[in-house]
């Protein structure tokens, strides 16, 4: 992620971007992509992300027999027992544990009458990684999972994808991502994306090419924590409940102009270091439980000029900020009627504004659970 509302871009959707396979053939719906949903347009990139990304121009060559659809992975079963009791679900949390430091919270709704209160769980993602990596066990989050009668996301992972929603991601047929950055920025990203064709790459927006240079370069597919996680619920017979639709992550991913877009990926390309840097730091705060952290190395914005870090802070009002207050009031209100499971990127939790802090002020009670229990 680049450090800014790129730093945001780590946790998005989903949920985050689209495009482009690591060979130099253009992906089918079928091929996994990179994981750009690393960046604060994670979950909605990763459904872009499954999209063809050939020119409308180019008959497709993709095969006529479409792949079988993905399966959770057989790990992340194994370990949950059917129809666990509360009571031992509850069993494996610490109610004392630190406040400030977690990816996954119990929450507690305040009280309603005589009536016990409603214990339901809230659990920050991160869009890249192996489980090792992040430390986390996901047969843990299926003991969980098992234990609450809804799960609720960014969006479903599974939405086909629309190509009206096509304008999110592509520029106006006579733009080109070249007469945005100049030809040097752009002989930079072809250099640092060697395996996305020419003619795509001049049809990104340039949100798109800065989610691909903050990506990693690994697959998405099953062993992404939000497909797992809403797969294991889908098994469960859980009901899902979905804060968003792919649209509203588009739309919030394009919410700045593109020719400001494109003024901070020509800094980040002249100054592509900082790309480097961000994927490992990010890992380090999520394993270490410190989204404050986190969150602190997104605000510096390193390397940004002050009309960039205008325009990033521009763009982390729409991936942050926002949305959050938008989720708040159907969050806050699955937790008051009934045991859930809320699970969204893990920026989304941090900060002043951030969900732990606004239920907080709400009246609920959020308690970390120790690293070791998950």
């Amino acid at each position: 992620m680049a450090r800014g509302c790129g730093g945001a871009r780590l946790h998005f959707l989903a949920l985050l971007l689209a495009l482009v396979a690591s060979s130099a053939a253009a992906l089918t719906p079928q091929q996994a992509p990179p994981d750009t949903t690393r960046s604060l347009h994670a979950g909605t990139a990763a459904q872009a992300a499954r999209t063809d990304v050939q020119s409308r121009e180019e008959p497709a060559s993709r095969p006529e027999t479409p792949a079988e659809p993905e399966q959770a992975p057989p790990d992340l079963t194994r370990s949950v027992r059917p129809a666990a009791s509360t009571q031992a679900t509850d069993a494996i949390l610490h109610p004392d544990a630190a406040a400030k430091r977690g990816v996954l919270f119990r929450i507690t709704a305040p009280a309603q009458g005589d009536a016990r209160p409603i214990v339901g769980y809230l659990f920050g993602t991160i869009h890249f990684g192996t489980p090792e990596e992040q430390g986390v066990d996901y047969g843990t989050l299926g003991k969980l999972l098992d234990g609450v009668a809804v799960f609720a996301n960014e969006a479903d992972v599974d939405t086909p994808w629309d190509t009206r929603l096509d304008v999110y991601r592509w520029l106006p047929a006579r733009a080109s991502l070249s007469r945005l950055l100049g030809a040097g920025a752009m002989a930079k990203a072809h250099e640092l994306l060697p395996d996305v064709r020419e003619r795509d790459l001049q049809r990104m927006r340039p949100w798109m090419v800065l989610a691909l240079l903050e990506a990693r370069g690994e697959p998405a597919g099953a062993d992404n924590a939000d497909v797992r996680l809403q797969r294991i619920a889908s098994g469960m017979g859980k009901q899902l409940v979905h804060l968003e639709s792919l649209e509203d992550q588009l739309r919030a991913l394009d919410c700045v102009p593109a020719e400001q877009q494109a003024l901070v990926l020509t800094e980040r390309l002249h100054n592509p270091v900082f790309l480097q840097l961000d994927s490992a730091e990010a890992m380090a705060a999520y394993r270490a439980r410190d989204l404050e952290a986190w969150m602190a190395d997104v605000d510096r914005m390193d390397g940004l000029s002050d009309a960039a870090r205008r325009i990033e802070r521009r763009s982390r009002l729409c991936l942050l900020e926002d949305r959050n207050s938008r989720w708040i009031g159907a969050i806050e209100d699955m937790y008051r009627r009934q045991r859930a499971l809320v699970a969204v990127g893990a920026l989304h939790l941090a900060g002043p504004d951030g969900l732990v802090a606004r239920l907080r002020r709400d009246g609920f009670r959020v308690e970390a659970i120790p690293p070791s229990e998950h």
